[in-house]
């Protein structure tokens, strides 16, 4: 086994740091690159892209990568994050095996645990390719060690909890049947046709999809949910710069749409959906309060 790694005195993570394990006895060693988010270029996203495909992944849109390295950039909440960039190579052209999100122990505080990093919100798992995952393993633990030698490493990850099953339709409670209400007991409800509701102009609704149109969709979005909301996301910087950075990122690739609904020229309604097709996540909405709703109307 022969080992190259490059450590910074003192323990420090360099924003490059290689290494590379080669296994004598098999024609395809592992290469791991651990890299910061901003320091990942073109050409590795395009092979996690690839990875991604590859895999099979369950989330496609958190685990795109600008996703999850704009996460990592503006909701870091003060950890220390890297990612594990597993190559296969020697044969061939060297090939990306494994997308690893990493969570490094304060250098200052002990050495702790090196855990999996998800995303707020998510229970995202790590990227493998198919039939990588003990190679990829193994090939991790040692480039680690070189650089944080008295540190663990755990790759679980939290499993979602299931979903309870439906209760049997036999142990459903047995609804009775009403007579009719008597008109005296209608109490403050009014038919739609009113009069009083005949000059509401109908919702209309708007798919914003066009790149050149997304930031001033998304802008009306963050402002209707700062006027809806109990906790803005304007109100925390690093959620907003979130919102504005991703929903940029994926419209480059048309991969975001930004729904408004507006009533007398007035948003009240939105949503942001990231991805397409049977992919697409709702990942944000934002509804006016009804007395708003009232006011507009």
């Amino acid at each position: 086994m022969r080992h190259r790694f490059t450590v910074i005195e003192g323990g420090a993570l360099s924003t490059d740091a290689v290494v590379e394990v080669v296994a004598e006895e098999t024609p395809v060693a592992w290469r791991v690159d651990l890299r910061r988010a901003a320091s990942i270029g073109a050409g590795e996203i395009a092979a996690w892209r690839a990875l991604l495909a590859r895999a099979g992944v369950a989330d496609p849109v958190r685990a795109d990568p600008d996703y999850l390295l704009s996460a990592a950039q503006h909701q870091a909440g003060g950890r220390d994050l890297i990612f594990a960039l597993a190559w296969a190579v020697g044969n061939g052209p060297d090939r990306l095996g494994a997308v690893i999100p990493l969570a490094m122990p304060h250098t200052l505080f002990g050495h702790g645990r090196i855990v999996v990093w998800q995303p707020y919100g998510s229970a995202l798992a790590p990227t493998f390719a198919p039939g990588s995952v003990e190679p990829v393993r193994a090939a991790l633990v040692t480039a680690l060690q070189a650089i944080r030698p008295r540190a663990t490493l755990e790759l679980d990850t939290p499993v979602a909890p299931a979903i309870p099953e439906a209760e049997p339709a036999s142990r459903l409670r047995t609804v009775t049947a009403r007579g009719t209400i008597p008109a005296h007991s209608l109490v403050g409800v009014r038919p739609v046709h009113a009069p009083e509701f005949a000059h509401v102009e109908p919702a209309r609704i708007e798919r914003v999809r066009d790149p050149n149109q997304v930031r001033d969709a998304v802008e009306a979005f963050l402002l209707l949910d700062a006027e809806a909301s109990s906790a803005p996301i304007i109100g925390d910087p690093s959620e907003a710069a979130m919102v504005r950075v991703v929903t940029r990122l994926f419209a480059r690739r048309n991969q975001v749409t930004v729904t408004l609904t507006r009533r007398a020229d007035k948003v009240v309604a939105a949503t942001i959906t990231l991805g397409a097709g049977a992919s697409a996540l709702v990942w944000r909405q934002a509804d006016a309060a009804p007395e708003r709703l009232e006011r507009s109307a």
